[in-house]
């Protein structure tokens, strides 16, 4: 079992560098968990929003994103685990990039 965390600045090449060892490693050995993703989603929810256009690099995004960062930082402060935990349900597979 092995957790890889990347980290670097936005457009830096992270989730290229995730494709590319989930692509060899296999998707049955490998998986891509992204905590973006769950943010974005519990946000799209409370706030009423459309979840797919926030996936997305779009102006849609960007007009959310400053409140999306305080809000997504307010609720890692009353739970540091929130958004782990919803990234890493149902993954089963013994890499996580």
């Amino acid at each position: 079992r092995a957790v890889l965390l990347l980290s670097g600045k936005r457009k830096s090449g992270k989730d290229f560098v995730a494709e590319e060892l989930r692509s060899r490693l296999g998707p049955d050995v490998c998986t891509i968990l992204r905590l973006s993703g769950p943010l974005k989603e519990q946000y799209a929810k409370e706030h009423g929003l459309d979840f797919q256009r926030l996936l997305d690099a779009s102006a849609y995004k960007e007009r959310f994103r400053q409140d999306m960062i305080r809000w997504g930082e307010e609720k890692r402060r009353a739970d540091p685990g929130f958004f782990c935990r919803a990234a890493v349900q149902g993954a089963l597979q013994p890499v996580w990039v």
